[in-house]
């Protein structure tokens, strides 16, 4: 008689509870908080049933059937989930599951799930502040608003930084401080990046020095309210809520965030002219196609003067030129001609008269001499 073994492997939530530890141990909050959301969005999904999952029971169809719930899930009454939003579940989903194969060793002989899955999102405006605005905030008085001040001390402090992203200014410490720069770890990609202290910036870092604290920004790990320790994540969601306030009030196109700071210093570098691997590196991207896409289609303003410069270089300019021409140039007179001076050559003697010559003078010096 045959028996047939069947792998058993642990159940799935512990399998993706460990993982969102290791990411928290290894420094990856915002991908443990990531793949915590994704998760969350799934177990919403399945209810009750999700604590009987193994890994072996993500199938195919599984997937799909998350991909159409995803597609009629809906925020609100009357408000269903951004393509964005059901990208970004689908997407963390599918590290969760690559990332506990890797771990289980495991093997779908029925291949990858997620295979050929994908959710078009259209491409957005980019939200980039033009340089009128950046110099608005700077000169915003909010002295009388303690909250919203703090809030936009880091986004102009963000700015300064060359577009430090949240949550590396989140973790800065005193000891990121060296001698003018400030040295850290990109949370993201743990590159090492080194940014120069602007005046702007240590004006802002001074403000928020305390010697109670080893952080640059002290109130970004405080509750306003009570005790205890502020997320990276709940930290960001105060400040943008903060900052969407200042936008407001200011009229600003769309709401303002710490993102559209850093996209605002990394689109007005581009229009400075500074070259994009310049750009790439100072935002700690690995790769230029990353930048390229970060910053996607130049500003329309940067296109429109291209262009005007092309008609004034290549149509323009020629077409000026012929206008300023006759339309039908007279002929030039001919340039004048240089007369060689005229030289009077003597007649040559032929070769009998120049034999005759020198008979008749060497006759003429025997007379002489005869006669002497």
């Amino acid at each position: 008689m045959d028996i047939e073994f069947k792998q058993i492997y642990p159940p799935l939530r512990d399998c993706v509870n460990r993982l969102i530890e290791r990411k928290i141990q290894a420094g990856r909050d915002r991908t443990a908080a990531n793949y915590r959301s994704a998760w969350n969005k799934f177990v919403a999904y399945k209810g009750r049933k999700v604590r009987e999952l193994t890994i072996a029971d993500l199938t195919a169809g599984l997937v799909q059937e998350f991909v159409m719930w995803l597609l009629q899930d809906k925020k609100s009454r009357n408000d269903e989930l951004s393509p964005g939003s059901q990208d970004f579940y689908l997407r963390n989903l599918k590290a969760i599951y690559n990332n506990i194969k890797k771990d289980l060793h495991y093997h779908d002989p029925a291949g990858n799930p997620f295979a050929g899955l994908h959710i078009t999102v259209p491409s957005t405006r980019k939200r980039a502040l033009p340089e009128r605005d950046i110099k608005r905030l700077a000169r915003l008085d909010l002295s009388d608003r303690p909250e919203q001040l703090e809030a936009l001390h880091l986004s102009l402090f963000l700015f300064y930084a060359r577009g430090m992203c949240f949550v590396d200014a989140y973790k800065l410490e005193q000891d990121n401080v060296h001698y003018g720069y400030i040295q850290y770890n990109r949370s993201k990609t743990q590159t090492v990046l080194q940014v120069k202290i602007t005046s702007e910036m240590h004006h802002i870092m001074q403000l928020y020095k305390r010697k109670d604290s080893r952080w640059v920004f002290p109130f970004l790990h405080e509750k306003l309210v009570g005790k205890g320790v502020l997320t990276a994540q709940s930290s960001l969601h105060r400040v943008n809520e903060y900052l969407k306030e200042i936008g407001d009030r200011l009229n600003l196109p769309y709401p303002l965030t710490t993102y559209v700071m850093r996209h605002s210093w990394a689109s007005l570098m581009l229009e400075s002219g500074s070259e994009i691997g310049v750009i790439s590196q100072s935002l700690g991207h690995m790769s230029l196609q990353t930048t390229q896409i970060y910053l996607g289609q130049l500003s329309k303003s940067k296109m429109d003067k291209a262009s005007e410069d092309m008609l004034d270089h290549l149509v323009r300019g020629s077409r000026k030129k012929q206008l300023q021409e006759p339309s039908e140039p007279v002929p030039a007179p001919p340039a004048p001609v240089s007369t060689p001076p005229v030289v009077v050559r003597q007649p040559q003697p032929s070769s009998g008269s120049r034999w005759k010559n020198v008979l008749t003078s060497l006759a003429t010096r025997l007379l002489m001499f005869a006669t002497s």
